[in-house]
């Protein structure tokens, strides 16, 4: 299978040589870049790595520049193949907030699983502006496993969210943008 090229904002930040905060205080406000064209994982964005390297501007033109060696040591650190254009030619992605909706457990107890290692869940396929991300199919892949794992079975899984993910009809925690800094305490 295809791995695809995944960017957040501090990759896609590094690939243009900016601070992460551009993307977000700069390019989205500004309308140079939108969340629409991203898909939103566990409260945040990533974009087609594909639509990340067509963001740069003609070489020689002032403004956003492609740093053609960072974008290299991102695809081999991502093990990519491939670089999708679209959100829709992503295939579902997990967080882990989708991970613990996918086993009814609270985004903590997943989080913590995580943490602590031990192999009760596979290791993540991305790890993009320090979340770390699975494809569903790892996921489900390894499922039978995280319930085997799960001590007095408090892990099950949810084949309704499964298949919400699967359709890319996924509406649960995780599935907005989550609102960080003076937007989140003043509830703008």
């Amino acid at each position: 299978m295809a791995k695809p090229l995944i960017v957040g904002r501090k990759e896609f930040a590094k690939i243009y040589n900016v601070a992460p905060t551009a993307v977000s205080d700069r390019w989205i406000p500004d309308g140079i870049l939108s969340y629409e064209d991203a898909v939103i994982v566990s409260g945040k964005p990533f974009w087609p790595g594909g639509l990340a390297v067509e963001f740069a501007l003609p070489p020689g033109s002032r403004g956003r520049q492609l740093d053609e060696e960072l974008l290299a040591e991102l695809e081999k650190e991502q093990q990519a193949t491939v670089r999708p254009k679209k959100k829709g030619e992503l295939p579902p992605l997990v967080g882990l907030q989708e991970y613990a909706a996918l086993f009814g457990v609270s985004k903590y107890v997943a989080s913590n699983t995580r943490n602590r290692g031990g192999g009760m869940l596979p290791a993540e396929d991305y790890l993009l502006s320090g979340s770390p991300l699975w494809l569903l199919s790892t996921v489900l892949e390894g499922a039978e496993h995280t319930v085997a794992q799960s001590r007095g079975g408090v892990w099950q899984f949810q084949e309704d969210v499964a298949a919400a993910l699967r359709e890319g009809r996924y509406d649960g925690p995780g599935s907005g943008i989550s609102k960080r800094g003076k937007a989140a305490v003043d509830g703008a």
